[in-house]
């Protein structure tokens, strides 16, 4: 692996990532990466392995950021949450990472199919995620980017929540050499309003993205969109969200889940749920009349 191509042009089908991950076929590519799957040499298992575009040389920045997704995900044992099981650099030059091969459906695939899940489907969905980002907020750990992309359906609609790549640790202080003054990070059409300010973000603020995840997931249409990127964050931090009924006119929505939204998505964190735990207990509740 090597030569002048950067991982970005080249291909890694065919080769072996630390003596033991035979590369078999490229599977996706994300912010900071590609992902393969892969076979572990001795023990004839499935893997999926994450390559860092750039070698370490080239941009420390982003090898950084990639040993984070490593730590925070690693750090995390939860059913509905990939497990991250090895990490290291390849010729001493290229991070990559290996996690759970999983064979399932992208949730932003299912909803552009289907359009709008019924609530009988959406609320076991929902309850997993809230269950494991509970947990991951319970370990100090933010994810940062809760959107579609990032959560796979497996059989039976199990959930798995993957991409830990720009999470961070709560109250961690500002690493200048990984977020620079300025630099927002995260998906626009999910960041919270403290997220798009790049000012100091706990636990609420993924309860805020999580409460655009769950209004996108039952109408099949976003809360708040812009023309472009910046005016959907601007959206974010001064518009107010459409109500489920004017996003899907004609169809019935519990006032319980239109509260449950409203109070996720309000544009000051001590106005919201406290914690993702009361935002679970609410939609067991509300999911009781849909069993």
């Amino acid at each position: 692996m090597g030569g002048e191509l950067g991982l970005a042009q080249a291909s890694l089908i065919g080769c072996t990532i630390a003596d033991r991950y035979i590369i078999e076929d490229e599977i996706g590519a994300g912010a900071l990466g590609k992902v393969y799957r892969a076979r572990h040499k001795a023990l004839e298992r499935l893997v999926a392995v994450k390559v860092l575009f750039e070698d370490l040389k080239g941009n420390e920045n982003s090898f950084l950021r990639f040993q984070r997704e490593a730590q925070a995900a690693s750090s995390l044992n939860h059913p509905n949450i990939v497990t991250i099981f090895d990490f290291g650099l390849q010729d001493n030059t290229y991070p990559f990472l290996v996690m759970d091969y999983l064979q399932g459906d992208n949730l932003k695939d299912v909803i552009a199919k289907r359009g709008r899940l019924p609530l009988y489907r959406a609320f076991p969905i929902l309850i997993q995620t809230a269950e494991a980002l509970a947990h991951a907020h319970s370990r100090g750990i933010l994810h940062r980017d809760i959107k579609p992309d990032n959560i796979i359906l497996l059989r039976n609609d199990l959930v798995k929540i993957v991409d830990f790549g720009i999470a961070k640790r709560i109250n961690e202080r500002r690493n200048d050499k990984l977020t620079m003054d300025g630099q927002v990070v995260g998906t626009p059409a999910f960041m919270s309003p403290e997220q798009v300010l790049n000012a100091n973000l706990d636990a609420r603020s993924d309860i805020y993205s999580f409460g655009v995840l769950t209004f996108n997931l039952v109408t099949g249409v976003l809360p708040i969109i812009g023309r472009t990127p910046v005016e959907t964050m601007s959206g974010h931090v001064s518009n107010e969200p459409l109500t489920l009924t004017a996003a899907c006119p004609g169809v019935s929505f519990p006032q319980s889940l239109q509260d449950l939204i409203r109070k996720m998505m309000k544009k000051y964190p001590d106005e919201r749920y406290r914690s993702m735990d009361d935002v679970k207990a609410e939609l067991e509740w509300l999911a009781k009349a849909y069993k």
